[in-house]
Parts: C-alpha cells; structure tokens; sequence
C-alpha cells in the first residue's frame, strides 16, 4: 500500500494545528503593540506641527485682532482625548491677555483639532487638572503646565504595552 497511516496524517494535523494557533496568538499580541506605536506617531506628529505653526507664527485669518501666542496639545486626566490648540491673545502677545493655557469654551475656539485614541489604548502620567504642552514663538521654547522635561505614557489598557513621550525644553520630542 501507497500513502500515509493514519497515525502519520495525525500526527501532521496535529502539528499543523499547533503551529497554526502559535502564529494567530503571536499575531494577536502584536495588533496591540501596532496599535500604540501608531497613536504615538499621531501624538509626536502633533507635537512637531506645534513646532512648526510656532516657527511659522501661525496667524488665523479668520480671527484678525487675534495672536496666536503658542501652540500646543492639551491632555485632560481620565479621557482617551488630547486637543491640538492654539493660545490666543487679543492684539499682541506681550502684555496681552495670552495665558500659555489651553482654555476650553472660550471666543474665539483656541481649539484646532481633538483627537481621540483607539479605544484599546489610554494615557498615563496625566496630572489631575489636564496636561498642556506647547511651544511658544519666536525661539520654539517648549513649556508645559507641569514643567520640563515633561513625560508621559500611552499604554494598552491591558497594562501590557506601553510607550514613553518625553518633551524637554528645547523643543525634543523623546520617544521610547
């Protein structure tokens, strides 16, 4: 007789069966790391966008008797939601009623985007009473509301996945 025992068929399902449900679990554990490192580049993306409106001295047509006086990303403690924004001054920003703050409901909007994480990732190291980072013209000095160097943590909400963002203040942006 040609072919294979049956024994030899099962043992080569089994380990074919083994090795098919190793590299789905492989594959599954590393959706979450996918996950992370993407949202972190959108976080660092906004950062350096920051960077660069400060750079350029952004100035919002749409708003005329406005300065933008820095630019930045607030994080609000126990929210999966950071705003990219704006802080307005009325007229100049020296002596004018800029704040360096990210300041919600206010006319006109300082903000310019929010954004959300995937549902599957949170922030850590957020201080109670939100988080703002910016960058302030003409040098793009960096500032936060919590002082420099500033860190912060976006990790799986499963705790098994997590990266570091660091701003110090000169304006670099510290990935892990």
């Amino acid at each position: 007789m040609k072919g294979f025992t049956l024994v030899e068929t099962l043992v080569v399902i089994s380990i074919t069966l083994v090795l098919s449900a190793v590299a789905v679990a492989y594959n599954r554990s590393s959706e979450g790391q996918i996950i992370l490192y993407k949202d972190q580049a959108v976080i660092v993306g906004f950062l350096n966008q920051a960077k660069y409106f400060t750079a350029q001295k952004y100035r919002d047509p749409s708003i005329p008797d406005y300065s933008a006086c820095a630019f930045g990303l607030h994080f609000e403690s126990g929210l999966r939601e950071f705003v990219f924004f704006q802080d307005l001054s009325e007229g100049d920003c020296i002596g004018g009623s800029a704040n360096y703050r990210y300041d919600a409901g206010v006319d006109p909007s300082e903000t310019l985007e929010v954004l959300s994480l995937d549902p599957k990732l949170e922030f850590e190291g957020i201080p109670e009473g939100g988080l703002d980072i910016f960058f302030i013209p003409p040098e793009v000095d960096a500032s936060s509301s919590a002082g420099l160097p500033i860190s912060f943590v976006v990790k799986t909400t499963d705790g098994r996945f997590r990266a570091t963002t660091t701003v110090a203040s000169g304006g670099q942006i510290i990935t892990d």
